[in-house]
């Protein structure tokens, strides 16, 4: 596998993902995932807030906790309603409902 080159924000020298990772103290695999997620210049080595990413984590779960009662909602009403509409034409129709 070759060696990736980028440029290192700092100067501008073309130097590989490994040397830059010794360079700012970051992981050259953490270096990597940015790389190819598509992370250049301060980006690639600027530090992740913890915290930012916590919230981020935390917000996206009460989402996707959210959308899931939503469906659940629905689900429910969709199969009730049906269910109401037989009773009720039951009645027209003379039935012990």
């Amino acid at each position: 596998m070759s060696a990736i080159y980028v440029n290192d924000p700092a100067n501008g020298e073309s130097v590989s993902l490994s040397e830059l990772g010794r360079r700012y103290g970051i992981s050259p695999a953490c270096l990597s995932r940015r790389y190819h997620r598509g992370d250049r210049g301060q980006k690639l080595i600027g530090q992740v807030s913890r915290e930012e990413l916590a919230r981020a984590k935390a917000a996206e779960y009460r989402e996707s906790l959210v959308r899931q009662h939503r469906i659940v909602e629905f689900n429910t009403a969709a199969l009730s309603l049906p269910l109401s509409h037989i009773a009720q034409a039951s009645k027209m129709v003379g039935g012990a409902l």
